[in-house]
């Protein structure tokens, strides 16, 4: 009787996938894979694939002999000797007896028959190939939970929203990780303490060098972050007066209650916050709900 407690959950599944490509106007042919149809230049198109499967340069990580910031690069070792020969990462597709030239790992794949497809580490960012990194900005589910309850007379109440299985990419984080080192004004996150500095030194952070060595930032599945989150978006708590102190004055109930909005997220980096932008990427110039408090009084007459 003094005791009451109730939970709801809901949660949504999405699903999203290309049933067919356009035709490409110089071959009259469907293509196979549309590299320039997304605004931000995360993603690519092909058929079973989602819009929102992140498409991209891979990261490698940093070199610890001189901090340069690698990539890997893809080549289609014919010979089997694991190295990458002349011609071999010069990708092609045979189409109707013909070779056609083509930069796309993945229209190669699609392609060739009997690739024997293997990867090394670059420093040249633009020997490495975009490819689809098996990530995508859909989460595998999302959505809400209520948690409200009453003992004796307080009540209270909460609600949270989740979100679980998404990648996003985070252009403020590699802009706060950039390698201007000397322009003027220019903010660091602060994992820029993880720089390599050292011969030997092993980080994920490439070395800082003003620049000098170009593309450390560019876009790279370096800076795919998970979009995992729960959030605190209601709290409230209340207190009913008992009725025998409201005897004879024609007060039916008084509650007292103070309520929160926006009170925490917890999120796979601090101060990255996925649930403000719904193409796949953090937002600039756009802060986080504010929090606010709030106390009331509700009477009944």
């Amino acid at each position: 009787e003094d005791f009451k407690l109730d939970l709801s959950l809901n949660g949504e599944l999405l699903n999203n996938e290309m049933l067919s490509m356009p035709i490409d106007p110089s071959t009259g042919l469907a293509k196979i894979i549309d590299e320039n149809s997304s605004g931000d230049g995360s993603y690519a198109f092909a058929t079973g694939k989602s819009i929102f499967d992140f498409y991209m340069r891979e990261w490698a990580g940093v070199d610890p002999a001189d901090g340069a910031p690698m990539w890997y690069q893809y080549y289609d070792d014919k010979n089997g000797n694991n190295v990458l020969d002349a011609g071999e990462g010069d990708f092609s597709v045979l189409e109707n007896g013909d070779t056609s030239a083509t930069s796309s790992l993945y229209e190669y794949e699609q392609g060739a028959s009997n690739s024997n497809i293997k990867k090394q580490v670059t420093k040249t960012y633009s020997a490495a190939n975009q490819k689809y990194i098996d990530k995508s900005f859909i989460p595998d589910v999302r959505g809400a939970f209520r948690l409200s309850g009453k003992i004796k007379d307080f009540d209270f109440s909460t609600q949270f929203t989740y979100s679980v299985g998404g990648y996003a990419y985070d252009g403020q984080y590699a802009e706060l990780m950039s390698d201007r080192f000397g322009a003027a004004g220019n903010n660091f996150h602060k994992d820029i303490a993880n720089r390599w500095q050292n011969p030997g030194d092993v980080t994920d952070v490439p070395l800082l060098s003003d620049n000098a060595i170009t593309n450390s930032t560019s876009q790279s599945s370096r800076f795919i972050t998970s979009t995992d989150f729960i959030a605190l978006n209601n709290a409230r708590i209340g207190y009913t007066v008992p009725s025998t102190f409201m005897s004879n004055s024609g007060i039916d109930a008084i509650n007292l209650w103070v309520s929160g909005d926006n009170l925490y997220t917890k999120t796979a980096r601090n101060g990255f916050n996925p649930a403000v932008t719904e193409i796949g990427s953090s937002a600039r110039r756009i802060y986080a709900p504010a929090t606010t408090i709030t106390l009331g009084v509700r009477v009944k007459f």
